[in-house]
């Protein structure tokens, strides 16, 4: 019971931070979640159309369910900008359904704890020069978000939560009306990001910053108040080629909410083994939380990753040091036209 209650209280205090960075989603392969990571993204490929999505599941050897989040996204490049090497793209977002873990059932048999889901709308202009080796692209969307939040604290330990810390408001959390009641809050927002792109034969670099929750929108659910810290989101990307069909490609990635910031370090390596295939692997550190295993392959149209995370944070001896797993996959189409050819008439010789 005692450790029943400390993860409880571990829970709250998590949700406590969840109500104030709105439990803004992180994925591990942040690149295969562009719409979410930054609006100018949107559109930034080879191609007419992209659809891709990615899976996280984290924390299963600590809670029943565990932290489940997945992400879906599709962004088509639709029309010319001003100039001809210029061109405007649109990007739709359900970014994603983010389920907190829960303690067993209700007594309704529904399960409990705290469901996220984000929808995300928006368009970006990418200006570019006449070869379209220098990209440089502004991106806006409009995000909308929602939470549901199913108590889901045992009757005989609610008492025990008057030694949570200070971060929760304990008194309109002992206000609510019962054990199973369910409570809703949502908000929108605007998000404005900048991309630069270089790609060279060898060699593709990629720098952006977007900002988001500018408004500092309030978020309300059940008793429970409070304003929405801006968050900031910076990143880099370079993939360098080394020869002989190897590559590399370091990253980094940065975000600040509040009081709140993370740093994500990752280097891969890659070999393109023919015209259709290519692989690669690597490591990340998020700083001060986990070890990150990567791997990847694109084939033809497609790019898939999977990655684990080696919990390295204050939870590894309840976890065992069991992190994170992800899989994700993009498909990039083309839809061409075809070209109308005139009829030629050759005339007979007499």
């Amino acid at each position: 019971m005692k450790f029943r209650l400390l993860i409880i209280i571990a829970f709250f205090s998590v949700m406590a931070f969840v109500s104030q960075a709105q439990n803004e989603i992180h994925f591990t392969q942040f690149e295969m979640a562009p719409i979410q990571l930054n609006p100018a993204l949107s559109g930034n490929f080879q191609g007419t159309y992209r659809v891709g999505g990615i899976y996280r599941d984290q924390w299963f050897s600590v809670i029943d369910n565990s932290f489940k989040t997945a992400d879906l996204y599709v962004d088509v490049n639709v029309i010319r900008g001003i100039r001809k090497q210029d061109w405007v793209s649109v990007g739709l977002g359900y970014s994603a359904i983010d389920q907190a873990g829960t303690f067993g059932q209700s007594e309704e048999g529904g399960s409990r704890g705290l469901k996220n889901s984000f929808f995300n709308m928006g368009a970006a202009y990418h200006l570019a020069n006449k070869k379209r080796t220098n990209i440089f692209s502004i991106g806006v969307q409009r995000s909308s978000v929602s939470s549901t939040f199913n108590l889901l604290v045992p009757s005989d330990a609610r008492s025990g939560l008057q030694a949570v810390p200070n971060s929760i408001d304990v008194d309109a959390f002992n206000a609510m009306p019962n054990m199973d009641q369910q409570l809703d809050g949502s908000f929108s927002d605007w998000e404005i990001g900048f991309v630069f792109n270089r790609r060279g034969k060898d060699s593709n670099l990629k720098i952006g910053v977007s900002g988001s929750r500018m408004f500092s929108p309030k978020f309300n659910i059940g008793n429970l108040r409070t304003e929405i810290d801006p968050l900031i989101a910076a990143f880099a990307e370079y993939k360098m080629g080394m020869g002989d069909g190897l590559y590399i490609k370091p990253s980094v990635l940065y975000m600040t909410q509040g009081p709140a910031s993370e740093i994500v370090l990752q280097g891969r390596v890659g070999r393109q083994m023919n015209d259709d295939l290519s692989i690669n692997a690597g490591l990340g550190l998020r700083m001060g939380d986990a070890v990150q295993i990567l791997l990847g392959a694109d084939f033809k149209q497609y790019k898939v990753g999977v990655s684990y995370d080696v919990n390295m944070s204050g939870l590894t001896a309840a976890s065992s040091t069991v992190g994170g797993f992800e899989l994700a996959l993009a498909y990039v189409g083309s839809i061409n036209k075809k070209p109308k050819l005139k009829p030629i008439i050759i005339c007979p010789r007499l």
